[in-house]
């Protein structure tokens, strides 16, 4: 009896492999032929009898293991060839070998391709069609792809020592990818979800935004209603590189989604995806998008979502997999994971980056060692993939020195008068180091509603929180940090508004001491900073959490030194010497000539270490094609292990620790990571060795046994200013 060749149970393999086929020729019409090609040949192997036999038995109920199925299209395409050695048919042969595992550094790839893989496991096999049972119309369907691909094109898409050769190759992979796991799951009965063109979204949007804000009685709000005018008429702009500044609570939140929508319908684009450097903004703009723009039509993704009560959770899972939705909220690590990563997982979103508006809010959160790199990769998807970018911040970097020119969509006149207009504190530097009593001394002297007081250092936050407590008799003291988790820090971030909002009405008095954790992405408004001297950008952050709403006049803002020592985080001393170069400039710290300035500094150290060759270069080492190499390098954060924090610690409620055993009892990664907090690696060393870690009913996770007093740090370090 002649078995049926099965893509996988239920799925005929004749079928799959036409409906991959012209699915990646429609996800990558540049290279159209040559895409429809590899789709054709991603699974060739399936068709030898090892494999039908296979799985015919496991259609049936039975347990096989199945052969290794990738590389014989691979080997495939490279025979169509007269010349086997044409290194680009190779490349495509790569693409097609990895669809399962992950691009390869390319001379890795070839040799496995040449036969050269010394590991006698990977021997090549040989095709020995005359015993396989091909279906006459799928070789009919072959010579013809065969016989549509042109060399003349892949001459034009794939230059050889070009990096941006290794992005056009992995947006092909990607399109593979996509294709091939969308039709399996189509198998399965998925469909993708019919969502509203980018012109409904638009006016969905605009005539909320009417309805909440289109009356405004105050000065405040009848600026921002200008900006988001002013945003409305940018989207009008050419597609490319466009630049929204505007200062801190002039909520461009709203205003530069709705420019994405315009923009995105004005010139056919498929998606929006507002991507942001911290998951502390995302968490509350993805439950606004949701909210006014449909749950169906946005989807988060980042490390720590949870995600929400759904009777779908498999398609929610597709929709996060393929970035399926008109609007995605995420994070730039996710974004660049994208971009750089050499895995089949993350290739599979290539496509959605095609004809997509990426808002880039916060820019100036990108890592600055790795600018160079993230701006060269980020205009690719311009110059080849028909991206729009809209970089969006209030401290918006000068990016000239980078090679590229983002059109601002608000004149400068207008965005002086929003500066101008929203004009909420006053810059107060203080040039003799003040020590935490000097500081709860001044508060006591000077009573306002609320204070907050950030430090550089998680140290530093916690002696600031102790003088505090034993000082300030009468007030509400909070401690935030980056030493809570997550779960934790939702907590008492809702504790702190309500506070501070108290306050405000004649209840107690707060002080929040906290660190960098707090200066973005939080809609707090105190009457009161003082911000430990660090980088521009993170002292004009700070401020806009300080008379955010313009009810106090103009607050003080004191930027100061420490009288104690700590050991700075990575990289802020620059940024403290340029800060201070800056300052010679005038105190109007968010003045266009004193962000430039700031900019170009921190630029030229970006372009020297570039430059450097003891430094790792990615470009030059995707010019090699090494995918898995850069991917393995890439890192926009730094590295650390995560420990679970048992919420019993912090006192959380019953709802709360019940959610976390239920997580660790189903494994359940993603509610786990609401729980864990990263030690870097010498903390974390510290730590394991006074036995403050110890295995988790969770493979992979280690638990804290330590104390947890609003933190792990004291237990890491014995809390003297000078460790």
């Amino acid at each position: 009896m002649k078995l049926k060749a099965l893509a996988r149970p239920g799925q005929d393999l004749l079928v799959h492999l036409i409906e991959v086929g012209e699915g990646t020729a429609d996800l990558c019409s540049y290279l159209e032929a040559w895409a429809k090609l590899l789709g054709l040949l991603h699974d060739y192997g399936k068709y030898r009898p090892e494999w039908v036999k296979g799985m015919n038995d496991i259609a049936q109920g039975k347990k096989v293991k199945l052969p290794y199925h990738s590389v014989e299209g691979a080997l495939y395409l490279m025979r169509l060839f007269p010349d086997r050695k044409h290194i680009k048919v190779i490349a495509l042969a790569m693409a097609i070998d990895s669809h399962h595992t992950g691009l390869p550094d390319f001379s890795a790839g070839v040799d496995r391709l040449k036969g050269k893989d010394p590991d006698p496991k990977k021997k090549l096999p040989e095709l020995d069609e005359d015993r396989w049972n091909v279906e006459p119309e799928y070789l009919d369907i072959l010579q013809k792809a065969i016989a549509a691909v042109d060399y003349r094109d892949l001459d034009a898409w794939i230059v050889p020592n070009q990096y941006y050769t290794a992005q056009r190759l992995r947006f092909l992979y990607g399109c593979l990818i996509a294709a091939d796991r969308q039709n399996a799951a189509m198998s399965d009965g998925w469909r993708p979800k019919i969502h509203p063109p980018m012109t409904e979204l638009a006016d969905r949007l605009a005539v909320w935004y009417a309805g909440k804000y289109g009356n405004p009685q105050k000065d405040i709000d009848r600026l921002r209603c200008d900006f988001y005018a002013e945003c409305r008429k940018g989207a009008q702009l050419e597609a490319g590189w466009l630049s929204v500044r505007g200062p801190c609570g002039i909520s461009k939140t709203w205003s530069v989604m709705q420019m994405a929508l315009d923009h995105a319908a004005k010139h056919n684009k498929k998606k929006v995806i507002y991507c942001v450097p911290w998951t502390a903004i995302l968490e509350q703009s993805y439950d606004d998008y949701q909210q006014e723009l449909g749950a169906d039509n946005v989807i988060g993704h980042w490390s720590t979502l949870v995600d929400p009560d759904t009777q779908d959770p498999k398609r929610l899972r597709n929709s996060r997999q393929w970035w399926d939705a008109p609007i995605v909220t995420t994070t730039m690590v996710q974004l660049f994971d994208v971009l750089l990563g050499a895995s089949a997982r993350t290739a599979q979103r290539m496509p959605s980056l095609q004809d997509a508006v990426i808002i880039l809010d916060e820019v100036q959160g990108l890592p600055i060692e790795l600018i160079v790199t993230c701006i060269k990769i980020l205009d690719l998807l311009v110059r080849d993939f028909g991206a729009t970018i809209i970089l969006s911040t209030a401290t918006m970097p000068d990016y000239r020195s980078l090679d590229i020119a983002p059109i601002e969509a608000i004149s400068q006149e207008k965005i002086d008068r929003y500066f101008a207009g929203t004009k909420r504190v006053d810059y107060q530097w203080r040039e003799a180091p003040l020590s935490w009593q000097d500081i709860a001394d001044e508060i006591v002297r000077t009573p306002l509603p609320s204070t907050l007081i950030v430090t550089n250092t998680v140290a530093g936050c916690d002696d600031a929180y102790q003088t505090m407590t034993i000082q300030l008799e009468g007030y509400r003291i909070f401690k935030y940090t980056a030493s809570m988790s997550p779960a934790h820090r939702s907590i008492v971030l809702a504790e702190i508004k309500a506070a501070v909002e108290a306050a405000k009405k004649g209840g107690q008095k707060v002080v929040i001491c906290a660190t960098s954790a707090i200066e973005t992405g939080v809609n707090l408004d105190c009457s009161r900073g003082y911000r430990e001297l660090s980088g521009l950008e993170s002292i004009v952050q700070f401020a806009g959490r300080i008379n955010r709403n313009m009810q106090d006049g103009v607050s003080p803002v004191i930027i100061f030194k420490t009288a104690e020592t700590y050991s700075p985080p990575p990289s802020i001393e620059r940024r403290i010497t340029y800060t201070k170069i800056d300052k010679q400039l005038g105190v109007d710290l968010q003045s266009a000539d004193v962000l430039t300035k700031y900019s170009r500094l921190l630029f030229q150290d970006a372009i020297a270490s570039h430059n450097n060759p003891q430094v790792y270069n990615y470009l030059e080492n995707l010019q090699k094609l090494n995918f898995e190499s850069v991917s393995d390098k890439w890192q926009m954060i730094s590295p650390t292990t995560s420990v679970l924090i048992d919420p019993r610690k912090w006192n959380a409620d019953a709802s709360i620790i019940g959610d976390y055993d239920r997580a660790l009892e189903s494994a359940d990664f993603r509610v786990l990571q609401r729980h864990c907090v990263g030690l870097y690696k010498g903390k974390y060393k510290r730590a394991k060795d006074k036995e403050f870690i110890a295995d988790s009913n969770v493979q992979g996770l280690e638990q804290w046994v330590g104390s947890y007093d609003l933190g792990i740090e004291r237990d890491i370090f014995d809390n003297s200013a000078n460790q």
